[in-house]
């Protein structure tokens, strides 16, 4: 059974031609699970004409933010499989066909994929110094091999990938739902989780369209903080990356966790500044 999760806000301008790219896939998808989290908009009017039995739109009675959000449609999802969609993307017709082979025949607990750039009109957009990928991801794409293989270690130095091109499995999502961090986002969560249980592959074929606008959630380039950092003062809080890998580590051994932990620690902007005053 293969799921999708969906989350909406004030997506009424895009959310149809999204779910009509979803529906009418090479393979089937069996639900779209979406959480819309309180839209001013026609959102769930616009949703609501699309008469398809596989489409389940919940409102959350209250606004609860992004990360919040994800973590409601991913943990209201069934599926074996289960597909992440931002509401204004468009997927390439044969995206779930093409992703699930490599599931299956590298027997993946994540599988992400690349992707192409439109704009809010559907043109083709080409990257540029406004939007441009992190420098992990532009590294990777330039690699020759069409399935690489993504190691705990690499994901470790940042969110790599879009987190809108992921397909996990039943077992990843499981995890995820138990470890319940709500602070780091929940896409780098999810390859972390994936590549600690077994392996994560990229696809370097571009089966989404991902939008770029001005109504955004979390705009390319900016969707990913490369640290997962909350930016407070040390000793204050600790990096929401810490707090993540001691509940995963938990749930499952991390390997090298002790130097993960000082790693993140060393970027905080205020130590830094304090390991520079003891030189």
């Amino acid at each position: 059974m293969i799921s999708v999760a969906m989350t909406t806000y004030n997506g009424a301008g895009y959310v149809a031609t999204q779910l009509r790219s979803i529906l009418n896939q090479s393979v089937e998808v069996d639900e779209v699970i979406i959480f819309d989290d309180c839209s001013t908009d026609d959102t769930a009017g616009v949703v609501s004409k699309v008469e398809d039995s596989r489409v389940k739109f919940i409102r959350n009675p209250e606004n609860v933010g992004y990360i919040q959000n994800f973590y409601n449609a991913i943990e209201a999802c069934t599926g074996d499989f289960i597909f992440l969609a931002d509401q204004d993307d468009v997927w390439e017709f044969d995206k779930v066909e093409k992703t699930m082979e490599v599931m299956k025949e590298y027997k993946c607990e994540a599988v992400c994929t690349n992707f192409s750039l439109i704009d809010k009109n559907g043109s083709e957009l080409k990257a540029t110094e406004q939007f441009v990928p992190n420098r992990f991801f532009t590294e990777l794409e330039k690699k020759d091999e069409k399935i690489i293989n993504l190691s705990f270690d690499y994901l470790m130095l940042g969110n790599v990938v879009q987190g809108a091109t992921y397909c996990i499995s039943k077992k990843t999502r499981e995890l995820y739902l138990k470890i319940d961090n709500r602070t780091l986002y929940h896409d780098h969560q999810l390859l972390l989780i994936a590549s600690k249980i077994g392996k994560v592959c990229f696809l370097n074929e571009k089966l989404i369209r991902y939008r770029i606008h001005e109504n955004n959630t979390i705009g390319f380039g900016t969707k990913t903080n490369i640290f997962g950092l909350k930016r407070l003062k040390f000793p204050k809080i600790e990096p929401s990356m810490v707090t993540f890998l001691k509940q995963l580590n938990r749930v499952s051994k991390v390997q090298h966790y002790f130097y993960y932990i000082l790693y993140y620690y060393l970027r905080i902007p205020s130590i830094k500044n304090i390991i520079k005053t003891l030189k």
